[in-house]
């Protein structure tokens, strides 16, 4: 038999044994039917004994009791647009805890009951449209091409709709969206993938550049640039562009390379210098021929002409050495 069928005639109720004075009294359920229906379209997080059967009693007295059986909830709902199977007798237990004498109802349950969670499904301009709220709030360096959309995506049927709650980088060029329903009986969170770039704001030259010039500031504007391995290999800071020489040409529109910039040297080799020797509170100072270029900060050679001897120094300003303590 595909039904459990167990139904109590009123006359067996009338010839029980009465119960002892002393012991608990049961609720009067005597007039009410529980038929158990075959597949179940639930609505809420929890299905309940009202969802699965029909309960019903002719006596008007039964109806406070008919609300209570119809509350008991019975198993959590499985996810908006999905199905589980419940068994009949997980059904009974179910009352049976619920403080509910079998013997003192007629009920009808059957073997198993197919249960479906109720669903509406988010179109794409829904989608679209909280993913374009949460930039709005949450300004960020990404422009998202296409959403991915490779299955109907379902949320429960009285969700109020979506909110995006965080994005996160997949693979370049790609970006997860987390999204959640919103205003419903309970939440609903899904994740989808789409097509996007990331950018940053970056220094790039505003015409043709030489090698050997120095870059000046009209030189270099900031542009919006696709965040890729090319990029990260920019120089960002504008401190570390400005003044500085390149050592190729730079294109319109081409981002600065650490690779191409150089400090410009305040001393050229063969140009006189100043040489200066520092030990403790002692200087001595001696005039020399600078060897090798240099910027400041730098090492260089260079040569005393008074004993024409070649010593190591680090450039201290335009013109000068210090040999010695720096």
């Amino acid at each position: 038999m595909k039904h459990l069928a167990f139904l109590i005639a009123a006359a067996v109720f009338c010839v029980c044994e009465p119960l002892a004075a002393e012991a608990p009294q049961t609720p009067a359920f005597s007039g009410i039917s529980v038929h158990g229906r075959s597949t179940v379209v639930a609505t809420g997080p929890m299905v309940t004994l009202g969802e699965v059967a029909d309960i019903i009693s002719p006596r008007v007295e039964d109806d406070s009791q008919i609300i209570r059986l119809k509350g008991i909830p019975i198993v959590s709902s499985p996810k908006a647009g999905e199905s589980a199977q419940i068994e009949g007798t997980q059904i009974l237990a179910k009352i049976q805890d619920a403080g509910v004498d079998l013997s003192s109802i007629r009920y009808t349950i059957p073997r198993d009951v197919s249960v479906t969670r109720s669903f509406r499904e988010v179109s794409l301009n829904e989608l679209e449209s909280a993913l374009s709220s949460f930039l709005g709030k949450n300004p960020q360096q990404v422009d998202v091409k296409k959403l991915v959309i490779d299955r109907p995506i379902r949320i429960p049927a009285d969700s109020g709709g979506v909110e995006v709650v965080a994005l996160s980088t997949t693979n370049p060029g790609h970006l997860g969206i987390d999204y959640r329903s919103l205003a419903s009986s309970d939440e609903a969170r899904f994740q989808l993938k789409a097509f996007a770039d990331r950018w940053r704001m970056m220094p790039v030259a505003t015409k043709p550049l030489k090698r050997g010039a120095v870059v000046e500031a009209m030189d270099v504007q900031l542009a919006k640039t696709v965040d890729s391995n090319s990029s990260r290999e920019g120089v960002e800071n504008l401190g570390d562009i400005l003044g500085h020489v390149l050592s190729r040409d730079v294109g319109q529109g081409e981002l600065f390379k650490a690779s191409t910039l150089s400090i410009p040297p305040v001393i050229t080799a063969g140009s006189p210098v100043m040489i200066v020797v520092r030990s403790g509170r002692l200087e001595v100072t001696a005039t020399g021929t600078a060897i090798d270029s240099g910027a400041i900060g730098q090492e260089i050679k260079v040569r005393n002409e008074g004993s024409k001897k070649v010593v190591s120094g680090k450039v201290e300003g335009p013109g000068i050495v210090v040999v010695g303590a720096y």
